[in-house]
């Protein structure tokens, strides 16, 4: 296969969400925050978009989105807001964004959506979803249309969670539903279908990973898992109905593996590697998975494949892909079965870029990207608030 404009790739995508360094809020001090400039989160709703997000130093949102022809704008979109750290991106359907972030000024989670051509409540505006300071961090997922979850993971360890069920936020106004733990760092959340929310985190007293699900009418009890100890924040994925696949980070940093295969728990396999945080994972098809992470050592990243059989180049080795870099991956892949990927990454010079696998090859190659901008200098004009509208 030729090499490929990046003006001329389309994808859909999976979002996954990694933390940053847990402190108390501070309001006093809250504006002075430095940003996180190595935050990345991507989302598509649908072939050929694809939307970029990520935290600017002016504590905006900046933003960058493919529309089947070409990555938009030349630099980045500015979306006001105080943000705090790295929002969460997510889509129900086709012209639908929902992104949730925890406000630097007061602590509040807020959340803006865009719907039908236009940003929702308005462009300079977000609903107020509340917290008071209380959240540390949120991670969402939409299990279909008209639905939102939102899990926060408090300062004290505990998670609250809130969803917009179609018609209202639940629970209404600010009020958040307390599903209590104590967790060591932030949690993650996905679902293997309608109606279905998995949630998972590494338990603050053990370090073993704990794991809770909706399904339909009710919550169930935390379990334990075991495994560990663990440490950071660990990833969840699904290939589809009654498939669950949780991925956690030891002491060593050294990737575990445990999964749901529609009848009982199977697992811990460790699978090597010696990595920053939790690695990225995806799914291009049932019995395929696809995992990156950034080595500590030398910033690069390291990818390894299961085929549905067996795990390549091995259980324990790696393939050595592009970097150095500053941030962690984001792994995407296309929603309709085709054996592509999408890397992207923040390097060590600020610049967001992008690696893709077309099925037969890395492209520009294994050890090349593709620059889409300086995430450090994000905007033509920072003292503007210029932007470019979405297009449908």
């Amino acid at each position: 296969m030729h090499n490929v404009n990046p003006k001329y790739l389309a994808n859909y995508v999976f979002v996954f969400n990694f933390p940053s360094h847990r402190k108390p809020f501070d309001v006093s001090n809250a504006n002075l925050a430095s940003a996180d400039t190595t935050c990345i989160k991507a989302v598509s709703w649908g072939d050929p978009r694809v939307d970029l997000y990520g935290h600017a130093p002016d504590q905006s949102i900046w933003h960058k989105f493919y529309t089947g022809y070409d990555w938009q704008p030349n630099q980045f979109e500015r979306i006001p807001s105080e943000s705090n750290s790295c929002p969460s991106a997510s889509s129900w359907g086709y012209g639908r964004l929902d992104l949730v972030w925890v406000n630097s000024s007061n602590g509040n989670v807020l959340h803006k959506y865009f719907d039908g051509g236009n940003w929702g409540p308005s462009w300079e505006d977000a609903n107020n979803l509340g917290s008071s300071g209380e959240i540390d961090s949120v991670d969402t997922y939409s299990w279909g249309k008209g639905r939102l979850d939102i899990i926060g993971t408090a300062f004290n360890g505990t998670v609250l969670h809130k969803a917009w069920t179609g018609t209202d936020y639940y629970p209404t106004g600010q009020d958040w539903e307390d599903l209590g733990g104590n967790f060591s760092d932030f949690l993650s959340i996905g679902s293997w279908g309608k109606d279905r929310l998995d949630v998972v985190g590494i338990s603050a007293e053990t370090g073993s990973l704990l794991h809770k699900f909706w399904e339909g009418t009710e919550w169930s009890d935390w379990e334990d898992l075991g495994g560990g100890p663990f440490i950071g924040k660990p990833v969840i994925s699904s290939w589809g109905p009654e498939r669950l696949d949780l991925w956690a980070l030891d002491e060593d940093s050294s990737v575990h593996h445990k999964f749901w295969d529609g009848f009982q728990w199977v697992g811990w396999e460790k699978l090597g590697g010696k990595f920053s945080q939790t690695p990225q994972v995806v799914h291009w098809s049932a019995g395929k998975i696809d995992i990156v992470g950034k080595n500590v050592d030398d910033n690069k990243y390291y990818l390894k494949s299961y085929d549905g059989t067996r795990w390549n180049p091995s259980v324990k080795d790696y393939y050595d892909l592009s970097g150095p870099y500053h941030s962690e991956p984001r792994l995407l892949t296309k929603a309709n079965g085709q054996n592509f990927l999408y890397l992207f990454g923040v390097d060590t010079d600020s610049r967001l870029r992008m690696q893709i696998w077309s099925g037969y090859e890395w492209q520009p190659s294994d050890k090349e990207t593709w620059p889409l901008g300086n995430v450090s200098k994000p905007y033509p004009d920072e003292k503007t608030d210029d932007f470019i509208f979405q297009e449908l």
